[in-house]
């Protein structure tokens, strides 16, 4: 294979023995056909391990890393320290991709250093719904990924170049259990210099019922908090308050009022919350709106109620 046109497919494994061969198989099927596999074995306690191993036995693509467990990320990492090829792609190791994934990211990949496709989550009740990503330039991007209304949080169904990951030194934050995809995608999306977007779905992911995310939806601003905090340090490292202040404080609001309803999260913003959005936040630079909403919620947190 030429390093200059293989995907690094990577696979985080973790009680992956009944899906894992499924994964294998949608990328073993695909029409493209310069790929890596690197699973990584997260300290299964189940077959994971020994499935990968045979599986490797026939698919000399196949590379296994067994490590002690850490999680979702540590397995990520492992493979990104692994990858070789010119793209990286990550696959969950109980989703699958459609055999033409491949073919079409590669497709709309000159000259860019992300490539995103759409995503299908079905979850348990056989229930479909197609997320894509929202398209724009960095602002757009940046606000999309904070306000996490479109695909683009997913690490998933997208080509990032490798050699804009490993020579920015790009990981997925560790011990986070709910948004560590927004927060390495922020990351390499500030590393980019150009991005392409598709509305075609080419990956299934399969939301089980007792997943993070499914569990997070019942308790959604405490489980996003860690995200949160990162969100909160990429913009003052990037000197990018003012510019995202109404992006933070929607997360802020939207996370409230999702477990709280629009009174109860009034009720529960607070002036620590108004301090942590508005530090660093040039109020002379903000457009008008946003001028009155940052005046409102200094005098009083519960007039948040009036922001739409």
């Amino acid at each position: 294979m030429n390093p200059q046109e293989t995907i690094s497919v990577i696979i985080p494994c973790y009680k992956a023995e009944k899906t894992i061969e499924r994964a294998i198989d949608s990328i073993m099927s695909q029409q493209y056909p310069c790929y890596e596999i690197i699973a990584v074995d997260d300290g299964s306690p189940d077959q994971t391990g020994t499935v990968l191993d045979e599986l490797a036995n026939s698919c000399p693509v196949l590379q296994v890393i067994h490590q002690k467990n850490g999680g979702v990320s540590s397995a990520r990492n492992a493979g990104i320290r692994r990858a070789s090829g010119k793209w990286m792609f990550f696959l969950d190791c109980d989703d699958f991709i459609t055999p033409d994934a491949f073919s079409k990211l590669i497709e709309i990949s000159d000259h860019a250093d992300i490539c995103c496709g759409a995503y299908e989550i079905v979850t348990d009740d056989g229930h479909r719904e197609k997320h894509t990503c929202a398209s724009g330039d960095r602002q757009t991007i940046y606000e999309s990924l904070i306000r996490g209304d479109s695909a683009l949080n997913s690490m998933c169904a997208r080509l990032y170049r490798t050699e804009m990951i490993q020579s920015k030194h790009l990981l997925v934050p560790e011990g986070i259990a709910i948004g560590e995809d927004v927060l390495f995608n922020l990351e390499a999306f500030s590393a980019a210099s150009h991005w392409e977007m598709m509305d075609d779905s080419i990956y299934q992911y399969n939301l089980g019922g007792n997943s993070a995310m499914m569990n997070a939806e019942k308790r959604f601003f405490d489980s996003n908090q860690a995200m949160i905090r990162g969100i909160l340090d990429f913009t003052r490292r990037n000197h990018l308050e003012t510019q995202l202040f109404r992006a933070v404080l929607d997360i802020y609001l939207r996370a409230l009022r999702r477990d709280y309803g629009k009174a109860g999260a009034a009720i529960r913003f607070t002036s620590q919350m108004v301090k942590e959005i508005s530090q660093g936040v040039k109020r002379e630079q903000l457009p008008g709106k946003q001028k009155l909403y940052l005046d409102a919620i200094r005098i009083c947190p519960a007039a948040s109620v009036l922001i739409p």
